[in-house]
């Protein structure tokens, strides 16, 4: 038998205790958990207490756990802004990397991140766990089946989104702070943007995007209404805050298959319902059971994303999304955030500023006095005194 990946969690919040830590506890003997860092205090005594650990097995800095030998893979549950330096020296210490998502806040980061574990001969791989949602998994097959013909649209739409606060006792409003979050709703819940991306079965070259805040004074966007141009193939991508309607929709040139959720909801918290396909010859439903519930629908696909990243470990391939996939993603919200502000579709690549800087790139690229994000104060943009222009 295989021995167990040694896995490490650095940060203890929401996310890494409620799924990172039972998706290893239930990941089949494939990882046993050796250490956990967090400078918090308290964060880090629930964090062993739920891994079953000792108090010498924890630590307040995460160099601890990157000196140790017993660790063969870090789990990164941090805010973005703050996975660039963690990753790049695990790399360089010889140790795997599973990263939530986004990769990064910077698309430059996510490259320097890129590089190093390819330097390594290490794994980076990113959480993208909705590609393991059951409907997800059944439309993916029914798309390589060819019964839809070529794909032409894919549609996600999450105008549903709940806004959860971050973990107490660090910033719990750290997701409305566009320089540790590297945008609003839409980088956040960026799941939504690999989702389509990946039904298109074609990458974004093109992006133009609406963006607005939830509330006046907000400093990021609590809406963002996408279009992701991939030669002849188009993904819309809606994601806001509050109670606007969900679900995912892929045509083709000879039909057309919709996952409905209940009450028209955005999932994971509105549970899937039905997956229907159209074709001349009629409609039918595919046979899916009835969507779990919230937390368990996301412990299964956290459970499938570490055991994929312990077959991209043990196996030498890639994983669901690696780090030059995961950047490309970054860069598209980076790109919808650039197109609201410029009233412009923004190629990809991107270069200049908006890698370099991300959201905090848009104060040099010549956004108008009288651009709709500029006078809304998103991302740091404010109108100019002497422009006589009011928001």
């Amino acid at each position: 038998m295989t021995e167990p990946i040694r896995v490490a969690l650095v940060g203890c919040g929401n996310i890494a205790l409620g799924f990172h830590i039972p998706a290893y506890l239930a990941a089949d003997d494939r990882f046993r958990i050796v250490g956990i860092a967090d400078p918090t205090p308290e964060r880090l005594e629930l964090g062993r207490v739920a891994a079953g650990l000792t108090p010498e097995q924890v630590h307040a800095d995460v160099a601890d756990l990157l000196a140790r030998d017993d660790v063969d893979a870090l789990d990164l549950c941090t805010p973005q802004h703050l996975h660039r330096d963690v990753a790049i020296a695990a790399a360089r210490a010889g140790k795997h990397v599973l990263c939530e998502k986004p990769i990064a806040a910077v698309p430059a980061d996510a490259e320097a991140m890129r590089v190093a574990a390819e330097e390594a001969g290490t794994v980076l791989a990113v959480v993208a766990n909705y590609l393991f949602f059951p409907e997800v998994v059944a439309l993916t097959a029914i798309i390589d089946s060819g019964e839809l013909g070529e794909i032409r649209t894919a549609r996600v739409d999450m105008l549903g989104v709940l806004d959860l606060p971050g973990a107490a006792g660090y910033r719990p409003t750290w997701r409305h702070d566009p320089a540790q979050a590297g945008g609003g709703v839409l980088v956040d819940m960026l799941h939504g943007v690999y989702l389509a991306e990946a039904l298109l079965g074609a990458r974004a070259e093109r992006v133009s995007a609406f963006v607005d805040s939830a509330t006046d004074g907000d400093a990021v966007d609590g809406i963002a209404l996408c279009r992701l141009e991939a030669g002849r193939r188009v993904a819309m991508v809606n994601i806001a805050w509050g109670m606007g309607q969900g679900g995912v929709a892929v045509e083709g040139d000879r039909g057309r298959a919709v996952a409905h959720y209940r009450a028209d909801g955005t999932m994971p918290w509105a549970p899937f319902e039905s997956l229907t396909v159209t074709t001349e010859s009629g409609t039918r439903t595919v046979d899916l059971p009835a969507g779990a519930e919230l937390e368990s629908l996301i412990a299964a696909s956290m459970r499938d994303t570490v055991l994929d990243f312990a077959d991209a470990i043990g196996g030498g391939r890639a994983p669901a999304v690696d780090a030059a996939t995961a950047r490309h993603i970054l860069e598209i919200t980076v790109a919808a955030y650039a197109s609201g502000a410029l009233g412009a579709t923004v190629p990809l690549p991107l270069d200049g500023a908006l890698f370099t800087s991300g959201v905090a790139g848009l104060a040099e690229i010549g956004v108008p006095d009288d651009s709709f994000v500029r006078r809304r104060g998103l991302f740091g943009l404010t109108v100019p005194a002497a422009s006589g222009i009011e928001g």
